[in-house]
């Protein structure tokens, strides 16, 4: 078995809905261009009623699972980055795990990601400098 150091695999999950940013630029009375030009933006995405933090994060590593065809069983740990919490008792990370396990429990049994450390980095926008 060949073993392999650091990042295997990495997706990610977009929410369908999106604004774009010349309507919220007009809404907020900001001039267009300044997020357009200044920032390179040109659409938001927005959650729907029924998304959070952690179905992103579920929709993501099971993207990343089907993508790349991984055995949930051999993975070592995963790390969140998000500036979203859910609560402040529970790793948002461990939401989308179980929601993840729950949906792969047919294919690859129950509590596939037992031997799994899971892992927020609650400032996403450094949080993978920190590994």
């Amino acid at each position: 078995m060949k073993i392999k150091i650091g990042i295997d695999a990495i997706d990610y999950y977009v929410p369908p809905i999106a604004l774009r940013i010349d309507e919220l630029a007009k809404a907020r009375d900001i001039p267009p261009g300044k997020l357009e030009k200044g920032l390179g933006l040109h659409a938001m995405s927005l959650t729907d009623v029924n998304e959070d933090a952690a179905s992103l994060a579920a929709n993501a590593l099971l993207r990343l699972i089907e993508n790349n065809k991984i055995d949930p069983t051999t993975i070592g740990r995963i790390y969140l980055g998000t500036e979203s919490a859910i609560d402040a008792a529970k790793p948002t990370s461990t939401y989308a795990v179980g929601a993840v396990e729950d949906k792969l429990t047919d294919q690859f049994g129950e509590r596939c990601f037992k031997n799994c450390d899971v892992v927020d980095l609650t400032f996403a926008c450094i949080g993978a400098t920190y590994n």
